[in-house]
């Protein structure tokens, strides 16, 4: 299972034609995050030695693209995996994946659920203003992330100290209260948007709320995708100086470690590219 690039790159920007032309049909707006963000402002494409796809939803979106996306892809190729479509998959946040492929990611080794090649979809909730309800939220996050760490892998966390707090709850019903703690500040339009799921530390991937609306449509590989307006204040707040190439020893995969694609012939397209250029790959030209 060695990594192929260039065939997990193909892969994923099929992956993300097929989200796009669901986001257009159901007029879901997503956009380029993290360092995918970064690859559409510096590269015109993939980061070259970056091996996954990140894109955002609002909190409201997201939740419109779990409700649609089960049964738009039933019969192609993708799926989507998130806790509440599958209670083996832990995270807060979903993948996209192409059927008949498998990795081994950096990470999650010992995954319980399916792992094939995918792109990651993140919700953007809202951060509270208030220090202490900052501190208190992550902490919670924390608190549940780590329950739900010693429950899928003991071998791994068998020294992990019990909360009491949580030790007597279900995997449901601590999935359900990671989600309450998660939407909590939603409905104040005038907080500041953030990952609760980012690799980085809390609130550090912040999005506020004049930025959050307005996009831009940038060139990513064959692609045209929607990229906040305001990327430069977005990515220089999570990034610094992002336009800087990191040193050489920095260049490196830091997702899949191995991978394997059963036919890639499965890869045609349902639709024509003509027709998914037609939809605008999901940015919807109001949003400009």
């Amino acid at each position: 299972m060695m990594v192929d690039m260039k065939q997990i790159h193909g892969i994923q920007l099929e992956i993300l034609k097929q989200v796009a032309r669901l986001s257009s049909k159901h007029h879901i707006k997503y956009f380029m995050t993290g360092g995918s963000a970064i690859g559409a402002v510096r590269h015109q494409g993939f980061i070259p030695w970056d091996d996954d796809i990140d894109i955002g939803f609002t909190r409201h979106d997201f939740e419109k693209f779990l409700r649609v996306a089960p049964g738009e892809f039933r019969s192609t190729n993708y799926f989507v995996e998130e806790n509440r479509l599958n209670p083996a998959y832990e995270y807060d946040f979903a993948k996209v994946m192409f059927k008949g492929t498998e990795i081994l990611e950096r990470g999650r080794e010992e995954a319980k659920s399916s792992n094939g090649i995918f792109i990651d979809v993140f919700p953007f909730d809202k951060m509270p203003a208030a220090k202490h309800q900052q501190v208190a939220q992550n902490q919670a996050l924390q608190a549940i992330l780590q329950e739900i760490r010693r429950r899928f892998y003991p071998d791994l966390y068998s020294n992990m100290p019990l909360d009491p707090k949580y030790v007597d709850m279900t995997i449901d019903q601590l999935y359900k209260l990671r989600l309450q703690i998660m939407v909590k500040y939603d409905r104040d339009p005038s907080l500041a948007y953030v990952n609760l799921s980012s690799p980085y530390k809390y609130g550090k991937e912040r999005i506020l709320p004049a930025e959050m609306h307005r996009f831009t449509e940038m060139k990513f590989e064959n692609l045209r995708v929607p990229v906040l307006s305001a990327y430069d204040s977005y990515l220089t707040r999570l990034y610094g100086n992002y336009m800087k190439l990191p040193p050489v020893e920095k260049r490196i995969q830091r997702h899949i470690l191995k991978a394997s694609v059963d036919d890639p012939q499965e890869l045609s397209e349902n639709e024509p590219d003509s027709q998914i250029e037609k939809h605008r790959n999901g940015f919807e030209a109001e949003a400009s």
